[in-house]
């Protein structure tokens, strides 16, 4: 947990939710991971844009009357009730390439499981966050290996990040490549082909 996440994210305290939701993407589009690439600052970058998520997430947890602190919490029917109106709130967002709205459905939901990291990695890689997409989708296989809906999604980033450092070295050009519109149509074309093969790619979508 986070000391000071106001200080973080430059905002007081008294600051409104709008005022640390702008505050949170001016800080995570200057510290995101894919605009250091190839730079030495990269790993400290990450780090600070890692520590930019986890201040929004516990202040955004806070004020919506969040969990913190409390260790031997159990989650009541009610609470998992919301949280799966939230997950499901996500992947609608994601099918209507709502990528950013995604992202803060799933800020508001204290249990990170398998599910949320799925969404969560369809959503950064809508908005073009490939190394955020990664790293969610692999937390996913991780917790439930055998879940062949996150394995497919996960071997289509891999495919798609090799192919994209592939291009760098070919033409010399770093983050440039892909743009976001382009890594939103090879998400949509190869569910398409999976789709008209029997398959299903990415069923949030």
């Amino acid at each position: 947990m986070i000391t000071n996440p106001y200080e973080t994210l430059g905002v007081l305290p008294q600051a409104s939710n709008d005022e640390v939701k702008k505050a949170y993407r001016e800080m995570s589009r200057k510290y995101h991971p894919d605009s250091y690439v190839d730079n030495p600052l990269a790993d400290l970058a990450e780090e600070k844009f890692k520590e930019v998520q986890e201040a929004y997430d516990q202040i955004m947890r806070e004020r919506e009357g969040g969990f913190a602190g409390h260790s031997s919490y159990e989650k009541s029917a009610s609470d998992a009730y919301r949280e799966e109106g939230q997950l499901q709130k996500a992947a609608d967002m994601v099918r209507e390439r709502r990528y950013q709205d995604a992202l803060w459905a799933l800020s508001g939901i204290p249990a990170k499981t398998a599910r949320w990291h799925y969404y969560s990695a369809a959503a950064h890689y809508g908005l073009g966050n490939n190394v955020l997409a990664l790293r969610d989708i692999q937390t996913a296989v991780d917790m439930e290996p055998n879940n062949m809906e996150y394995r497919s999604l996960l071997k289509q980033l891999q495919w798609n990040s090799q192919r994209y450092q592939a291009r760098s070295y070919g033409t010399g050009r770093g983050s440039n490549l892909p743009t976001t519109g382009n890594c939103c149509c090879d998400l949509w074309i190869a569910d398409s082909c999976c789709e008209c093969m029997g398959g299903d790619l990415c069923s949030c979508i």
